[in-house]
């Protein structure tokens, strides 16, 4: 009996796991299908570095993006990247998640250059917090995880560089960043007994 709680609780965490991210990405892509349906995309919430009218931004500007095509793209790598986080830890994925998008904005509203939006700060976030956590815990499950992603994604690195015009890419430096000190922030010591959270 006990082995059939265990086993419907796992399934029941591996469904949560799965619809969680995508719950999430309901949000951005009611806001654009609102935006191109009745504003024919001038509906944006950007985050404006150090003027009080970008303030809004830090809390809206992950949910805004300028056209299907780039809410596409950055919806993509966000499930994908939830989806290996959540696998290990559901803990870490909010913290992660939560630093992303409120210390993005705020740095991009800091430290930015130029107006910008969307959820790529975010799924930069996940991606540092990725790359780090291995190397970080020494244990089995969470290094595989790191290499996976570097050999899988290691093109990703490429985005915090200024190499694509009118692509914000220090908002997707300041995420790689937070990303990596959320790692730092959650992991656990070599040794240190895990449990499903």
């Amino acid at each position: 009996m006990a082995t059939e709680v265990r086993s419907d609780g796992s399934l029941d965490r591996l469904q949560q796991n799965f619809f969680l991210p995508l719950q999430l990405l309901a949000i951005p892509w009611m806001v654009e299908i609102i935006d191109q349906a009745f504003f024919r995309g001038q509906l944006v919430f950007v985050v404006i570095p150090r003027a009080l009218i970008g303030i809004p931004g830090i809390f809206l500007s992950a949910i805004s993006h300028a056209n299907f095509s780039h809410l596409i793209g950055n919806s993509i790598s966000f499930a994908i990247f939830s989806w290996i986080i959540l696998a290990k830890s559901r803990k870490d994925y909010w913290a992660t998640l939560l630093l992303g998008w409120l210390g993005g904005g705020l740095a991009c509203w800091l430290f930015g250059f130029s107006p910008a939006h969307g959820l790529s700060g975010v799924v930069y976030s996940l991606f540092g917090y990725l790359l780090l956590i291995g190397w970080l815990e020494k244990r089995f499950i969470p290094l595989l995880i790191s290499v996976f992603v570097l050999v899988q994604y290691s093109y990703v690195i490429w985005g915090v560089l200024p190499t694509a015009p009118g692509v914000a890419w220090w908002g997707h430096l300041y995420g790689f960043l937070i990303g990596a000190f959320a790692a730092y922030g959650v992991y656990r010591e070599p040794g240190h007994l895990h449990t499903p959270d």
